[in-house]
C-alpha cells in the first residue's frame, strides 16, 4: 500500500511535464502567426512609395542659394606682422683705452639729433653730425680733401660753418673748435677753454707774439670722436650708464633710424602683380590705413618657421599713423582691387557653356515640381571671399540652383 502511492505520484509528475511543452508548443505557433500577420498588415499601411530604392539615393538633389546684396571684395589679403625698425649701434674707436663711460646724456625713449654729445668716455667726447662722414684722419688747418669737403658738409647743417671749400681753413677750425665748446670741450683737450687758450687755438692773439710752433702742439679736429647719424632725428633705444664699461658687445648706446614698418610674404604667382609704390590697405585691431610698398624682396625658402615667398615691406603713407605700429603685432594687409556692395551669388552658382555666363535661377514653387530652373545670363564683376557679384536680371531674395 505504501509503495503504490510513490509511483503514483511520479506518474502524474511526467504527465504534468508533458501536457506543459504541448501548451509551450503551442504558444510558440500562435506567436509566429500573430507577427506575421502584423509584417502584412504594416506593410499594407505603409505606402510603397516611401521606401527607398537604389536608383532613387543615386540621384542628384537640387540645392539653392538666396541672391544677397552684400559687399565683395577682390583684394588678395595677406597675413603680415609689424617690425621694429633696426637698431643701430654707437661704436667708438677704443684705442686700447679702458673706455668708462663718464657723462652719458642719452637716455632710452630719447630722441638723438644731428650735434648731440652722445657720451663722453675717458674724458672723452663723443658728438653724432649728419651722414655721411667718410673721415679716416685728424685734420688740422691747411688740410684738403673729400673728407674735409664732408665734415664741413656736416658742420653746415648744424650750423657752425655757412662755405664748402674743400680745405681746412681758419673758418673750419674756428667752426669746429666752436662746436666742441658747446659742450665744454676744447679740440685738443678735455677741458672747457678759457678765453686765452681759445684764442691760442685760433691764432687770434695780435696783442701778443706768437708761440714757437715747435714747442705749441698742434691743434686738430679728432675724426674718431665724430660719429656720422644717417637720418637728422633716431629713437635712442639703450643707454650704458655713467661708470659702465664700453664694448664691442655693449656699446655706448643704440638707436633706432628708421620706422616701424609691416612686413608680409607673398607667393611667387602673388608677388608678380605687387611692386614698390602701389598703396595698400592694412588692418592693424580694429582701425585701418593707407600703406604704400617699398619693397619686394628676392625669393626666399622656408627655414626658420619662414613661409616659402616674397618679403614684402610695407609704410605708412602718414606719419601719424606710426604710432599704431607696435612691433610683433599681426595686421592683416590687402591689395589693389575694390571693396563695395552689389547683387552676390556663391561661387559654386556661376555656371559657362558656349553660349555665356549664367545661373539657374528657381522659385519656391519650382523645387518640389518639375519646372526646370531659369537660365539667367549674367556679368562678374568681381569675385572674392566665395562670392561673386554680378549684373543681370536678377533681384535680392531670388534663389539660384548651386553646383
Amino acid at each position: 500500500m505504501n509503495d503504490a502511492q510513490p509511483q503514483q505520484s511520479a506518474a502524474a509528475a511526467v504527465g504534468l511535464t508533458r501536457l506543459s511543452r504541448r501548451w509551450l508548443v503551442v504558444l510558440l505557433a500562435v506567436t509566429a502567426v500573430i507577427s506575421v500577420g502584423v509584417g502584412l498588415l504594416a506593410g499594407r499601411i505603409f505606402d510603397q512609395s516611401e521606401i527607398i530604392r537604389p536608383e532613387n539615393s543615386m540621384a542628384d538633389v537640387p540645392v539653392y542659394a538666396t541672391v544677397e546684396n552684400r559687399i565683395v571684395d577682390d583684394r588678395l589679403t595677406f597675413a603680415g606682422v609689424i617690425k621694429a625698425g633696426p637698431k643701430v649701434p654707437i661704436l667708438i674707436d677704443l684705442e686700447g683705452q679702458e673706455p668708462i663711460v663718464l657723462r652719458q646724456t642719452l637716455k632710452a625713449g630719447e630722441t638723438l639729433k644731428w650735434g648731440d654729445l652722445a657720451g663722453v668716455v675717458s674724458g672723452k667726447p663723443y658728438f653724432v653730425l649728419p651722414g655721411p662722414l667718410p673721415l679716416y684722419r685728424d685734420l688740422s688747418q691747411g688740410d684738403e680733401g673729400d673728407d674735409v669737403l664732408a665734415l664741413q658738409r656736416a658742420l653746415m647743417q648744424v650750423g657752425y660753418l655757412t662755405h664748402e671749400t674743400g680745405h681746412v681753413d681758419r673758418a673750419t677750425m674756428e667752426a669746429a673748435s666752436c662746436f666742441f665748446a658747446s659742450e665744454g670741450f676744447t679740440l685738443s683737450s678735455g677741458r672747457m677753454p678759457t678765453e686765452r687758450s681759445y684764442q691760442v687755438e685760433l691764432g687770434v692773439t695780435p696783442e701778443e707774439p706768437a708761440p714757437d710752433a715747435s714747442k705749441t702742439p698742434a691743434v686738430s679736429i679728432p675724426f674718431k670722436q665724430l660719429l656720422a647719424l644717417p637720418v637728422a632725428s633716431a629713437t635712442v633705444t639703450s643707454a650704458l650708464d655713467i661708470g659702465q664699461k664700453v664694448t664691442a658687445q655693449s656699446p655706448l648706446a643704440t638707436f633706432q633710424a628708421e620706422d616701424n614698418f609691416v612686413e608680409f610674404v607673398a607667393e611667387a604667382q602673388q608677388a608678380e602683380s605687387l611692386k614698390a609704390g602701389q598703396d595698400v590697405t592694412v588692418r592693424v585691431a580694429e582701425k585701418q590705413l593707407t600703406g604704400r610698398i617699398t619693397a619686394v624682396g628676392p625669393f626666399t625658402d622656408a627655414g626658420n618657421g619662414q613661409r616659402a615667398g616674397h618679403p614684402v615691406t610695407v609704410e605708412p603713407t602718414t606719419k601719424a599713423d606710426l604710432a599704431l605700429l607696435t612691433p610683433n603685432l599681426s595686421v592683416t594687409v590687402a591689395g589693389q582691387g575694390s571693396a563695395a556692395q552689389a547683387l552676390a551669388v556663391p561661387l559654386s552658382g556661376i555656371r559657362q557653356d558656349a553660349d555665356g555666363t549664367y545661373v539657374l535661377r528657381s522659385s519656391g514653387d519650382d523645387r518640389n515640381s518639375k519646372v526646370p530652373a531659369t537660365r539667367v545670363p549674367i556679368t562678374v564683376l568681381r569675385s572674392g571671399g566665395g562670392f561673386a557679384a554680378v549684373s543681370g536680371d536678377l533681384s535680392q531674395g531670388d534663389e539660384v540652383q548651386i553646383s
